[in-house]
């Protein structure tokens, strides 16, 4: 009864968070569980001043401006890829919290059936006592998979032309800020959410199951690997600012500097860095791009080889809609004899 009881209150939590996240209105984008929780994005600040601190010199031009100019640059900022960025951020919040209360939801149920089938829920069960190094690699555990499907479900939407304009929504930002996080087309958002389900649910149940352990060790309420990605400058990522953790660390876990390469519209990076904390799973199936030094971008979508097209969502409606009309047609062309090209290039159309 323990362990149902423990499932019964995460559940009445599940019921109060997805009241908040629906009522919550734009708020709930600052909460901890967010990369725009303001400590994260300070940190990021913090982070990024002392990189360009310690690489003016080497910069030219660009490093005789101020600190605040260059990390602020008007032209970074104030553009009409910014502004569709920040349109679709907001946008999105009409569909988040709805789509938030399912995935918990349901992940909850899945989790739920896959403990039941180790673990009677309806007997008593003695109070687990685990030490931290358990719970920390548990932890660990449920984060891995997270990362994995996340790495998959990127990866599936750079390779299958159906899905590719999805997440084309995402790359066609020709300027980087932290809000093009945020830039995703609410398809790529449930596909993602449907992976979650399959894959994050089981293990969670998988370890509750087994361990009786239903909570992860977390920061602020947010599972501690994920704390520590936001609080190492997560938002770097979406920046016109290079930090590189260097060739060792690279392989392991994905540097601002690598997803921007993940968003370059040379052809080399193609196909490149689909990780999001991990980098492992790039080195594992041959997807990494490990920078040996500092490389100029040029962000957005662009053709096999290399040169930018047009921009395809220069406005809110033809970010939502663009991408069901080119899904549609990839899927037709796949019926014909001669398919269209596949859309594996990680820029390309």
């Amino acid at each position: 009864m323990e362990l149902m009881q423990a499932l019964l209150e995460r559940l009445m939590l599940l019921a109060s968070s997805g009241g908040q996240a629906v009522f919550g209105g734009v708020s709930g984008m600052f909460a901890p569980s967010s990369r725009f929780f303001l400590p994260y994005l300070l940190v990021g600040f913090v982070i990024a001043a002392i990189v360009f601190a310690a690489n003016r010199k080497q910069m030219g031009d660009a490093g005789k401006q101020s600190t605040l100019r260059y990390l602020f640059d008007p032209r970074v900022y104030f553009n009409q890829s910014s502004l569709v960025d920040l349109k679709v951020t907001f946008a999105n919040r009409l569909f988040a919290p709805f789509l938030a209360i399912f995935q918990r939801g349901a992940i909850f149920v899945s989790a739920y059936w896959v403990a039941s089938l180790f673990t009677d829920m309806t007997v008593e069960q003695p109070s687990p006592d685990h030490g931290l190094m358990l719970l920390s690699a548990l932890t660990v555990v449920i984060m891995l998979s997270s990362d994995f499907t996340t790495y998959w479900v990127h990866r599936l939407h750079h390779e299958l032309p159906a899905l590719w304009p999805f997440h084309r929504l995402h790359h066609s930002a020709e300027a980087l800020t932290p809000l093009t996080f945020a830039r995703k087309h609410p398809v790529y958002d449930l596909t993602r959410a449907l992976s979650n389900i399959a894959v994050v649910g089981p293990v969670q149940g998988l370890v509750f199951g087994l361990f009786g352990v239903s909570d992860a060790v977390t920061i602020l309420g947010v599972n501690i690997v994920t704390a520590v990605f936001f609080w190492s400058g997560a938002n770097l990522r979406h920046s016109h600012v290079w930090v590189s953790y260097g060739p060792v660390l690279n392989r392991i876990f994905i540097s601002p500097a690598q997803h921007q390469i993940h968003h370059s519209c040379a052809a080399r990076h193609h196909d490149t860095n689909y990780g999001e904390i991990f980098a492992l799973w790039d080195w594992m199936f041959g997807t990494l791009y490990n920078p040996k030094g500092f490389e100029a971008l040029e962000f957005g979508v662009a053709d096999a080889d290399g040169n930018r097209i047009k921009q395809l969502h220069p406005t809110l409606k033809d970010a939502y809609l663009e991408p069901f009309s080119a899904s549609f047609t990839a899927l037709a062309a796949a019926r014909e004899p001669e398919s269209a090209p596949n859309a594996s290039s990680a820029n390309s159309l």
